[in-house]
């Protein structure tokens, strides 16, 4: 096919369809090579359209990621809304980052947006990455609420936990971690058990840290001396 016949072929197209390539070029290329490598070349190639045509809908290469990345902005609310109703805050808990597990397992998008942030200082990764915090905020004051009453710092924890499923999910290819091939079956059954009973010994240490308190106060109030108090309740 001559130039000027790819060229005809080329104008066939609705805006509407030449939006929609732009952006499945777009997605296909981060999720091969990462945000770093694309280039806008790269892109119009994949789009089957000349840079020209690039430029009337986008200044530059980052005013498309920035319209592209938009559609993971509401990637952890869109699961909440799949979660069930009326689960307790353990089983809440344990929802969550099981199926924070699972959504990203796939996701090479959102996989290759998480090492963007890492990777790269700008606006668009300071907005994900702060919007993402912003949804996750209203799991961080359930679980402050939960864990005010024990002397558990919950927000540490409950960072490391989030971080490290993000990190064994995105280094699972490169190598075996503690042991584990993470990027088996098996592997990955391994990692969401190991998260729910993490989470149940969190919940279990609190609730005996709140028993505990409650007979110290009972033993307190019939005159029971702080010493032997903390002899036999608080005893390690």
């Amino acid at each position: 096919m001559s130039e000027e016949n790819e060229k005809k072929r080329r104008t066939r197209r609705t805006q509407i369809a030449i939006e929609r390539d732009v952006l499945k070029a777009v997605e296909e290329l981060i999720e091969e090579v990462g945000f770093r490598n694309v280039t806008l070349t790269g892109v119009a190639e994949r789009a089957r359209i000349e840079p020209a045509v690039f430029y009337r809908r986008y200044a530059n290469l980052d005013e498309l990621f920035d319209h592209y990345t938009h559609k993971y902005d509401y990637w952890l609310a869109n699961l909440a809304e799949q979660m069930p109703k009326n689960l307790n805050e353990e089983d809440t808990l344990k929802w969550v980052l099981q199926n924070l597990i699972q959504a990203l397992w796939n996701n090479k998008g959102m996989q290759q947006l998480l090492i963007w942030e890492l990777s790269d200082d700008n606006p668009i990764t300071r907005r994900t990455a702060g919007l993402r915090e912003m949804i996750n905020d209203s799991l961080i004051q359930l679980l402050e609420q939960k864990f005010k009453e024990s002397n558990l710092d919950i927000n540490p924890i409950a960072a490391t936990i989030i971080s490290g499923i993000y990190y064994l999910v995105l280094h699972r290819k490169r190598s075996l971690f503690c042991r584990v091939d993470f990027n088996t079956r098996d592997g990955k059954e391994r990692l969401k058990t190991g998260i729910e009973q993490l989470a149940t010994l969190l919940f279990n240490y609190t609730s005996q840290q709140v028993e505990n308190q409650r007979i110290a106060d009972r033993l307190r109030a019939q005159g029971v001396s702080e010493e032997i108090i903390a002899s036999c309740v608080f005893q390690k």
